[in-house]
């Protein structure tokens, strides 16, 4: 409201100003003029106050980006612990996966010893039914002793061993298995408690991790809202300046009209006075003009023989330059790509940030997050997704654009200053794939990636682009 009542009391200062020019008694033209210098003079205060506050606003902002840099530096820290959970998860669900496969190879063994079990129980059962039905028992002894010579006792004893040892073996292969499969039975029982341990950590590990990733979407959000009040409070500040600003050069326009109204007055007084004396002048300056016309046109004609003559007696000589032999750039391998939807776009030190920052023509908004590094460095994508644009494009340079769809959303990211293209638009591309080489070309003062995130399609106002820090740990 303050400053809506400011600009219509410097719109009616400068309406009533304007009224005012309209005078044309030198009297009134003076009272004008006067009136015309205090209301100058107060513009000036107002844009002395403005500055001001101006400057006491660039020490907020000042501390505005230093809160940003600390809130950045928890983002970063939140980055590698997510990152660090994804491969704790990773990790234990392949725990998870073996201990699946043990579980069904043990429940595939149980099946054959129990089918082995009940198979030689049949067999025990038959043995002792053929005992029951010989009466009851059978008496080794009695067999042995009924023997009608030595060789019948020597053939008896021989069958009656192979009997008993068949019997024996059968016993024991049995308890052997019954052992076997109580031990793989246990075995099950301790996979099974171990696994459900792992299924109750990867729950936690996972609400670890959703903590993790809800803290870190405060942070952005916390950083994007000082961000916002940054942007607009500087703007609001900068438009009521550049208002005043106006208006004050309209004034002192005006007042320039002013005076010359006024000087204008005393002047055609003069005039006629002084028209015969400027004519004599103007007539003597022209004679004067053509004096030194002719004596010019002379001394160029001397100069001109003199370098001609010297002209004659020169020879031209060649230079062949060396060839120059620039060494061949090291390139950083590509980044190895990381769990979840997303993975960081390039190798190299993270350079700039999402937000408000000056690179030398004053302070303007960064809509994505730098990563430098040698020309050449590869590119990869961030994401699966399809490549919608691959080409020049103002001040990106070569850019390329790839459109992903991650849990039914629609993402764009944009990948600026290339050196080099390996995809081209309408091709498909997988998360961690290179699609292009770090350069300097567009507006660019080095070589470095500009990457930025768009929820939904790119637009030219990048309206829907957001933090990458809040889908890419860096």
């Amino acid at each position: 409201m303050r400053k809506k009542q400011s600009k219509f009391l410097l719109v009616t200062i400068a309406t009533v100003l304007g009224s005012s020019i309209f005078m044309t008694q030198p009297t009134a033209l003076a009272n004008s003029l006067n009136n015309l210098q205090n209301e100058y003079k107060q513009l000036e205060e107002k844009k002395n106050q403005l500055n001001s506050s101006i400057i006491q606003k660039k020490g907020d902002i000042s501390q505005n980006q230093t809160t940003q840099e600390k809130i950045h530096a928890q983002i970063q820290t939140l980055d590698n612990k997510i990152i660090e959970t994804n491969s704790e998860v990773d990790s234990l669900l392949g725990d998870i996966e073996r201990t699946n496969k043990e579980i069904d190879e043990l429940h595939e063994s149980i099946k054959v010893l129990e089918k082995k079990i009940a198979e030689r129980d049949e067999l025990i059962k038959e043995r002792l039914r053929a005992v029951q039905q010989s009466g009851g028992s059978v008496n080794y002894l009695d067999v042995l002793l009924g023997a009608s010579s030595f060789t019948d006792f020597i053939d008896r004893f021989s069958a009656v061993n192979t009997l008993m040892d068949a019997d024996r073996k059968i016993i024991e292969e049995q308890a052997i298995d019954i052992n076997s499969l109580d031990e793989q039975k246990s075995l099950v029982e301790e996979k099974l408690s171990k696994q459900q341990q792992s299924h109750d950590k990867l729950l936690i590990l996972k609400e670890s991790l959703n903590s993790q990733k809800v803290a870190k979407d405060k942070l952005v959000d916390q950083l994007e809202k000082e961000q916002e009040t940054f942007k607009q409070e500087k703007t609001e500040l900068e438009d009521e300046h550049n208002h005043v600003y106006e208006i004050s050069k309209n004034v002192e326009a005006k007042i320039v009209e002013e005076q010359a109204r006024i000087i204008e007055v005393a002047r055609q007084a003069e005039i006629a006075r002084k028209k015969k004396e400027a004519e004599e002048r103007e007539r003597q300056e022209a004679a004067e003009q053509a004096r030194q016309k002719e004596a010019e046109q002379a001394r160029q004609k001397e100069a001109e023989q003199a370098r001609q003559k010297a002209a004659s007696k020169k020879t031209s000589k060649t230079t062949v330059s060396a060839p120059v032999v620039t060494a061949a750039p090291v390139v950083t391998p590509a980044p190895v790509a990381s769990s979840g939807n997303w993975t960081r776009p390039a190798s190299g030190r993270f350079s700039s940030t999402y937000g408000g920052r000056n690179i030398g023509s004053g302070n303007e908004f960064h809509y994505g997050s730098d990563i430098a590094n040698s020309l050449g460095t590869p590119v990869v994508s961030a994401a699966d997704g399809v490549v919608s644009y691959a080409s020049p494009m103002g001040t990106y340079g070569n850019v390329i654009m790839v459109t992903h769809s991650i849990d039914g959303q629609i993402f764009t990211t944009v990948y600026a200053h290339l050196s080099g293209f390996n995809v081209s638009s309408g091709q498909s591309v997988s998360k961690g794939q290179v699609i292009g080489k770090m350069g300097s070309t567009g507006r660019s003062t080095g070589s470095h990636l500009h990457f930025e995130v768009h929820v939904g399609p790119w637009n030219g106002a990048r309206s829907n682009a957001v933090n990458p820090v809040r889908y890419v740990s860096f």
